[in-house]
């Protein structure tokens, strides 16, 4: 076969490939190509409650009971902060700090307390455990001091509380910052005992 006939024989096949190079969907450069038929999962950007980034609590109703005595009430508020971290498919956690202040008013006339008590807690506060884009659901821990005001052995008395309990966050708006939640917990003070159990609302935003 002479070079002539031999380049003309190559036209159909040079052809053919190049049809199938144009017809193949090229990636656009956020990883979705443009019939959407392909997404790159490193190039896709966490959203919601899968991104990694710092959160702030409000916590504007705060209900407390001692187990033992369920006429001793509390009401209260706090306020929290942190950074919050997302790990392999579900796995999340957040650590940060929290203050609280806690309120109970004396029923009793004739008792061994004072008129009222002011409980002022603050200290680190760590959540582990499961989120999706809109939903945080978790294990919560917290240490810290409880500082107790209106006692009448002193104006002060220094105390060291430790609470175990469970939360539920969600996730709302557009690009999902606003943060809605409640958690239940137990909480135990030293050396004093007291032993509350406490539900706290929670708003917040992530930034």
């Amino acid at each position: 076969m002479t070079p002539r006939r031999r380049s003309l024989a190559l036209l159909p096949a040079a052809a053919l490939l190049r049809a199938a190079l144009e017809s193949a969907p090229a990636l656009a450069g956020d990883g979705v190509s443009p019939v959407g038929t392909f997404v790159d999962p490193f190039l896709v950007k966490p959203q919601g409650l899968r991104a990694t980034g710092v959160y702030l609590h409000v916590s504007p109703a705060l209900f407390g009971l001692d187990v033992r005595s369920p006429g001793f009430q509390t009401w209260g508020w706090g306020l929290g902060a942190g950074r919050y971290w997302t790990l392999r498919k579900r796995l999340a956690l957040a650590f940060g700090g929290f203050f609280e202040h806690l309120l109970w008013v004396n029923p009793y006339k004739d008792s061994w307390a004072g008129a009222t008590f002011n409980f002022v807690r603050f200290g680190p506060e760590l959540r582990v455990g499961a989120s999706n884009e809109r939903v945080f659901g978790y294990g919560l821990l917290r240490v810290g001091l409880d500082l107790v005001v209106g006692t009448p052995e002193a104006n002060l008395a220094q105390m060291f509380v430790t609470e175990v309990g469970a939360g539920l966050q969600g996730a709302l708006g557009k690009h999902r910052r606003l943060l809605l939640g409640v958690e239940p917990a137990f909480d135990a003070s030293v050396p004093r005992p007291w032993l509350l159990f406490r539900v706290r609302a929670i708003v917040g935003v992530r930034f």
